[in-house]
């Protein structure tokens, strides 16, 4: 009798598992928590579209730009191609993924996926609407995971799309792994004394992730540091007073900039100061919106001067018409040996939470 009542037990839950419908295991089912880097990517197509079509020609071309500026060619995007076919239960799980399909090859695997994301309505809503194009997807397969399924009803329409929405899917993209760039950046905290030393003296605020020492700081002027075994990462706020009237040009802002990192930085090396080094890559200059603020950004490299050192800056010139002045922030750093975009990407992101106080 016990034996059978042992056996009765064990027979239990097979019995409830295979009384389970498809839909009840699958919610049962753990989902795993999305694999791969900031600004990596898998693109899913067929390889038809890939090798041998315009289609993936264009989409080398725009989602592997070089990313501006680094000393060595590094691209916006690290870029991996998988074949629709090839797209298996591992590859699923990657952060980001894109599905480029051309709707009008019905056997294609790339055209099973997305029926089977979408459904057919949304399909047949691609054939006739023009504007619908890209659909987004969170955690389809994964957590914390983006799927963009971008699609035409043909091959020219794909072109088309991929030539005009490329940068929406991009800034999709990067939206996302802004948000993992601040998770990993702030994660072990701010340092709230820093924060408040910049707010005291130069009458602004910044979100200084802990790591970040004050290497100089005076009335007009605040230099943050940090150092690693591989990375120099550096972050330089001046207050320019009574600033003239054409301060937010190129010309005013490399003058500046090559004025302030001369009197500040230098290395070990006797007479070495810093310059921007446009000569051998150019610098490029654009005005962009900074915090409700018409601001001057330039993106370029950095040398020193009697020196072998190098790298990559990224300088605002932001007005404060409150204060008579205009801010200059600046970051730069010095990497030799490693990848420059990701540590300039973090800069971005600090950057991003620079904030001048207004008057009431």
């Amino acid at each position: 009798m016990r034996i059978f009542y042992f056996l009765s037990l064990l027979s239990l839950p097979l019995f409830l598992l295979s009384s389970c419908s498809q839909d009840q295991l699958k919610r049962l089912e753990v989902t795993p928590t999305a694999y791969g880097s900031v600004d990596q990517m898998y693109f899913v197509c067929d390889e038809y579209l890939w090798d041998k079509s315009p289609i993936g020609d264009s989409v080398r071309q725009y989602f592997e730009a070089l990313y501006p500026i680094t000393p060595q060619p590094e691209p916006i995007l690290d870029l991996r191609h998988v074949e629709s076919r090839e797209f298996n239960k591992v590859l699923k799980t990657h952060r980001s993924i894109v599905i480029l399909v051309d709707l009008s090859d019905e056997d294609e695997a790339g055209t099973d996926l997305v029926r089977q994301a979408l459904g057919d309505k949304k399909v047949q809503k691609a054939f006739s609407d023009p504007t619908y194009r890209i659909a987004v997807q969170r955690d389809r397969w994964a957590k914390d995971q983006t799927v963009i399924f971008w699609f035409a009803p043909d091959r020219q329409s794909l072109f088309e799309t991929v030539c005009r929405d490329y940068q929406k899917v991009i800034n999709i993209l990067h939206e996302k792994d802004t948000e993992k760039l601040v998770k990993q950046i702030y994660f072990s905290g701010q340092s709230e004394e820093i924060e408040a030393d910049i707010s005291k003296g130069l009458d602004l605020s910044i979100s200084v992730p802990k790591g970040y020492k004050i290497a100089h700081q005076d009335s007009v002027a605040c230099w943050l540091r940090k150092e690693t075994n591989k990375v120099s990462s550096n972050i330089f706020i001046y207050s320019i007073e009574n600033p003239a009237a054409n301060t937010l040009s190129p010309d005013s802002l490399k003058a500046i900039r090559n004025r302030l990192t001369k009197d500040y930085f230098s290395s070990w090396q006797e007479g070495s100061y810093m310059q921007i080094d446009d000569v051998n890559l150019p610098t490029y200059y654009e005005k962009i919106d900074f915090g409700q603020r018409e601001a001057l950004q330039a993106r370029g490299i950095w040398f020193m001067a009697n020196d072998f050192m190098g790298g990559p800056f990224v300088t605002y010139l932001i007005p404060d018409p409150d204060n008579n002045r205009i801010i200059l922030l600046d970051g730069f750093i010095h990497a030799p040996g490693q990848k420059k975009r990701p540590e300039m990407r973090k800069l971005d992101v600090i950057f991003s939470t620079f904030a001048l106080k207004t008057k009431k």
